[in-house]
């Protein structure tokens, strides 16, 4: 006896409609879904989909780095730059000095000094107790510089001006002179580009991100002590130094870090962001004290070398950190 084989269709919500089956003739043979596996597989399978679904929400897409992590970028930069004005000045006063034939060093300034006592009359000791009479001048009781009275028992001391002091003092002056002259070359020549520098990479920081403005500012520095070193060595002239720090300026000062480091534990802190800066401010004003005082007393015996590559050192180990260790912390970049 035959049997007729049909498809199951589709359920039908509605019982009034008449479902039509097409038989199935018995030669075509009955080809059923095979199980891929049990039920108990199934369940398990089902099971380790969810908990890696469960996973995968835990953990963030792009999390952002620890916020401390610019911290070594700033002190480095702080370190490196705090003692730049102190030297450069240093430098222009003692060039200045040599060139005008002054003799700068303490035992020549003692000297001076001393010479410049026994040039001038013996002064009378001050005996506080004595008050003047109430019909004395005011006018004889002022000094005369000029000459001195002959009083007997005392020799007449003639009042010579001392020709060499005054010379030193005019020197001295000339040296304040060209300095000052200096320093306001050196800010011209420096702030055009700085300026022009900070705003394009500050205003931008958003889109470029923050590492550049902590890059290129290392970058400038490297430049600037190494040819401050060939200056320095080889004696070349104030106009060497002028260009040198203009062409550092291109690269964005010290503050451009110091905005790069704020903007960088913004984007990295949400919660505890006043602690994080309250930190960075502390090391910020420990780290500008401490260059000025090591480098004010090395300069009271020793030169410029040893400052300026100390400085240049700090400068490389910057660059080298923000390149390949400084993580960026702007999502989009």
């Amino acid at each position: 006896m035959s049997t007729r084989k049909y498809r199951l269709a589709d359920p039908i919500d509605n019982d009034n409609v008449a479902v039509l089956y097409r038989p199935v003739l018995p030669t075509a043979a009955l080809r059923l879904p095979r199980l891929a596996m049990s039920n108990d597989d199934e369940l398990s399978s089902r099971s380790v989909l969810l908990n890696n679904a469960k996973t995968i929400e835990k953990v963030p897409s792009n999390p952002h780095p620890r916020w401390w992590l610019v911290l070594p970028s700033l002190l480095l930069i702080i370190l490196a730059s705090a003692a730049d004005p102190l030297l450069l000045n240093d430098l222009i006063v003692r060039r200045y000095e040599r060139y005008y034939g002054l003799n700068a060093s303490a035992g020549a300034q003692r000297a001076d000094c001393r010479q410049s006592m026994t040039t001038l009359a013996p002064i009378m000791p001050i005996l506080y107790g004595q008050f003047p009479s109430p019909n004395q001048d005011a006018l004889q009781r002022r000094p005369n510089y000029n000459f001195v009275q002959r009083r007997p028992g005392y020799n007449l001391v003639q009042r010579r001006p001392n020709y060499k002091l005054v010379q030193l003092r005019s020197d001295y002056t000339l040296v304040q002179r060209d300095a000052s002259s200096f320093n306001v070359k050196n800010s011209i020549a420096t702030l055009v580009p700085s300026v022009v520098s900070f705003i394009l990479l500050g205003s931008n920081s958003d889109i470029i991100g923050r590492r550049p403005l902590l890059v290129l500012p290392f970058l400038g520095k490297v430049f600037r002590y190494s040819f401050m070193l060939i200056i320095v060595s080889r004696d070349l002239s104030n106009t060497w130094i002028i260009a040198n720090h203009a062409l550092e300026a291109m690269f964005g000062s010290g503050g451009l870090v110091i905005l790069g480091a704020l903007a960088y534990i913004t984007d990295c802190t949400n919660e505890g962001r006043t602690r994080a800066f309250l930190l960075t401010e502390v090391m910020t004003v420990v780290a500008r004290i401490i260059p000025v005082l090591a480098v004010s007393l090395w300069l009271r015996y020793y030169l410029y070398i040893v400052p300026l590559s100390v400085t240049l050192a700090l400068s490389v180990i910057g660059l080298l950190y923000t390149l390949f260790v400084q993580p960026e912390s702007v999502e989009s970049v």
